[in-house]
């Protein structure tokens, strides 16, 4: 029995540390994702252009991939039973340790779920945009001409047509403020999760750094530096691999040298990784 369960949990452990590295890694995919569109965003937003522009679809496919994923593996890692276990330890550094990762974990499923969920109101704002700013530019370019034909004419208006042109008018300021509320709701919407992004970026750089017994995650991070450096800036890879690969179990001169030993040492499959330093 006790063997039973033994080979129980550590199946559980791999499968958290397997759901935590896929998580860092989608992470990252999705901030470079989020970043392209953020730009395009700003710049087509500045031409006025919003409308089929296709930051629209692209909002929508991160949304319903990479975000999704992202959330549902959040949930499974930091709200499953014993996600947040209280320290069973009475050293205060362990403690301190163990309620310094509690309050980590939390932020991340925290700021993921929030991120999640702005991204589908971005969604909806965009959807509005791409959906009607079009024929509210067409009405207004109606009513613009109505109006212009109407002053051009000379002719001595009636009380009920001048009602009538007035109401058209009033039509014209609408579809004015609507599409500006639209792309104001949008610019809003945008930085709310660019900061979101960034949060998270930093809360899952510091919670990476704890993780040194996580063989599986130290392999993803080495299969994908480039997008390591691309969100944290150049230079950032090694300095991750210093934080993370640190005291005793890991040998070599840089970070990245102590990763890639402790990968080759601890991981089955090393396909595509440089060898590892001589020792």
């Amino acid at each position: 029995m006790a063997k039973h369960e033994l080979t129980h949990d550590t199946f559980d452990a791999r499968r958290r540390k397997e759901q935590l590295a896929f998580l860092v890694v989608k992470f990252l995919r999705a901030y470079t994702s989020f970043q392209s569109i953020n730009a395009d965003f700003r710049r087509h937003a500045e031409n006025g252009r919003l409308a089929g522009c296709g930051v629209f679809e692209r909002v929508r496919e991160l949304a319903e991939s990479l975000l999704f994923d992202l959330k549902e593996e959040a949930h499974f890692l930091f709200r499953a039973n014993g996600a947040a276990e209280k320290p069973r330890s009475r050293d205060t550094r362990q403690i301190l340790a163990g309620m310094k990762t509690s309050i980590e974990t939390r932020s991340i499923d925290s700021y993921i779920g929030t991120g999640y969920h702005l991204l589908l109101i971005l969604q909806e704002s965009l959807y509005q945009i791409e959906r009607y700013t079009p024929e509210l530019e067409k009405e207004k370019g109606e009513i613009g001409r109505i109006l212009s034909i109407a002053r051009a004419s000379g002719s001595i208006w009636s009380s009920e047509e001048k009602a009538e042109l007035e109401r058209l008018q009033a039509l014209d300021e609408i579809s004015v403020n609507l599409a500006a509320e639209s792309r104001d709701l949008a610019a809003r919407v945008m930085e709310r999760c660019a900061a979101l992004f960034t949060g998270t970026a930093e809360v899952i750089r510091h919670t990476v750094a704890s993780a040194c017994d996580n063989e599986i995650l130290i392999l993803n991070l080495l299969q994908n530096q480039d997008l390591i450096e691309t969100v944290y800036g150049e230079g950032a890879a090694e300095r991750i691999f210093q934080e993370l690969c640190r005291g005793r179990g890991f040998s070599g001169r840089t970070g990245v040298e102590r990763a890639l030993a402790f990968a080759h040492a601890k991981c089955g499959n090393v396909t595509g990784l440089p060898a590892a330093p001589a020792s």
